[in-house]
């Protein structure tokens, strides 16, 4: 039975900063709708404005990756870096698998730095050492990979999912 080789974290870091950029240009085109629903919402609402633009920024990069896990498994920068994403049974992961994995890295990634960022910018810290001491909440989920036996992200422990070595096919 093939056991799938855990992916070096270097190479899933490489991969990750590859990421970045194509989920900023995903954020740059949901900014449209977005856009579009605060000019609208704004003057009814302004906080559903903001509830509004955050779930159509959330919900285009669900978009990108749902579409790049389901077709093919891998994003591009995962193909690039022949990274594959298997369950925990060595199986290409299920939807609810896939789901999981985002919501838990949207939660680790991005919720609670905007939250920390959200209380120490109203305990009065400045707007720039708050964002900072926000961004040490990224250190947890990727931290974690170098405490981990397996060397998976904690999103990636808790959905049940994990990055491995790409077989040739």
């Amino acid at each position: 039975m093939y056991t799938p080789t855990t992916a070096s974290l270097k190479r899933r870091f490489a991969s990750l900063v590859y990421e970045l950029l194509l989920t900023a240009a995903v954020t740059c085109i949901a900014m449209i709708p977005a856009g579009l629903a605060a000019t609208v919402l704004g003057r009814i609402w302004p906080p559903l404005a903001s509830i509004a633009v955050c779930l159509i920024i959330v919900g285009g990069w669900w978009l990108y990756f749902r579409a790049n896990w389901q077709r093919k498994g891998q994003t591009l920068p995962m193909r690039v870096w022949k990274i594959g994403m298997v369950n925990r049974s060595g199986q290409r992961p299920s939807t609810k698998e896939f789901k999981m994995r985002f919501i838990w890295a949207c939660v680790f990634l991005v919720f609670i730095p905007l939250l920390a960022y959200s209380v120490l910018h109203s305990m009065g810290i400045p707007p720039k050492i708050a964002a900072s001491t926000a961004l040490f909440w990224w250190i947890l989920p990727w931290g974690y990979a170098l405490l981990n036996p397996d060397r998976q992200f904690l999103y990636d422990a808790l959905a049940g999912t994990r990055l491995v070595e790409q077989v040739d096919k």
